[in-house]
């Protein structure tokens, strides 16, 4: 964390006041111990709008927002440690619903956000088709699920960035193996502080084979998608970008499950399988783009989807990223 701090040449902007956009209202940038908020503090200054940083962390976390005199918080909620990523959701969705403060992305759409648990269940609750998916709390039944399960399967934290805590099981023994430690020390994610083990529940997928994954991405009116490239077994942090132009399928689930959930920002990580079934993955609020900006691209050119009715979409070439 640290280094991240050091790297961020925005890391001591806590506030500006000029409003050259004319803004009827200050942004509450709501801090990230990774620095990712330096995103918002860099649109805030290229925008020309005024903004505060508050620390959710603090112990005068309320009169800190309150006295900033904030009216719409940003926020990036935490992807490092999960005591963090939970502590941001709790407050945020206090300052939304009980105080009335305008978050973006709102509360609803962060409660998701690196709980593969939480996307299990809402996926399951409004029959939204996705990858079979077991979720045990009990040590015996997830043992017994283990010594019986087909393989390979897939083996999940449900707190983890970018395919950390997730693992391929290809063995009876292995699979035991890491049942075993869920519900005695916990498991790891890979890259995570060795305090923060996740312990007493455990997460089973179906294992899909040859998949392409998507990318598909609703902000506000403009949408977009493109496949995400894969290395190994993963296509999550896999550093890689392809850039098919999504089917009216894609866009037209991308679209449904937003409006299923209220959803105006979200990423809606898609499997589409040899046979053409889609599956939803993933659902983010918020995601890295370590390739490019651009979220679609066709014949080269960056843009976005508009949607002009029921499997009706035209693409608009631009900057909309």
């Amino acid at each position: 964390m640290r280094a991240r701090e050091h790297a961020n040449p925005l890391a001591g902007v806590l506030a500006n006041d000029e409003n050259t956009a004319g803004s009827p209202a200050r942004f509450g940038i709501v801090k990230n111990e990774a620095q990712y908020h330096r995103h918002f503090v860099a649109a805030c200054l290229e925008e020309g709008v005024p903004f505060r940083v508050v620390d959710l962390a603090s112990p005068r976390w309320l009169d800190e927002v309150e006295g900033s005199g904030c009216e719409v918080l940003l926020v990036w909620p935490d992807a490092v440690l999960s005591v963090r990523n939970r502590m941001i959701k709790d407050r945020v969705e206090l300052l939304e619903r009980e105080l009335g403060y305008a978050v973006v992305p709102s509360s609803r759409e962060i409660w998701m956000y690196e709980d593969k648990v939480r996307t299990a269940d809402w996926l399951r609750a409004h029959q939204i088709p996705h990858p079979r998916t077991w979720v045990f709390h009990g040590r015996e039944e997830a043992l017994d699920f283990a010594g019986s399960c087909e393989l390979p399967v897939v083996v999940k934290t449900s707190f983890g960035a970018a395919a950390t805590g997730v693992w391929v099981v290809r063995s009876r023994r292995k699979t035991k193996a890491l049942t075993r430690s869920a519900f005695k020390r916990g498991l790891l994610a890979g890259g995570s502080d060795p305090a923060d083990r996740q312990w007493g529940r455990l997460l089973f997928q179906q294992y899909l084979p040859d998949v392409i994954e998507w990318r598909m991405v609703r902000i506000g009116d403009s949408y977009f998608g493109h496949p995400k490239g894969r290395v190994g077994e993963f296509h999550s942090g896999s550093g890689k970008v392809e850039w098919d132009a999504p089917p009216v399928s894609h866009l037209d689930l991308l679209h449904e499950v937003c409006e299923l959930g209220g959803f105006r920002t979200m990423d809606v990580d898609l499997f589409e399988t040899p046979d053409g079934q889609l599956l939803v993955n993933e659902l983010q609020a918020v995601f890295g783009a370590s390739v490019a900006i651009d979220q679609s691209r066709v014949d080269g050119e960056a843009g976005r989807y508009v949607r002009l009715g029921p499997s009706q979409w035209r693409f608009e070439a631009g900057d909309f990223a």
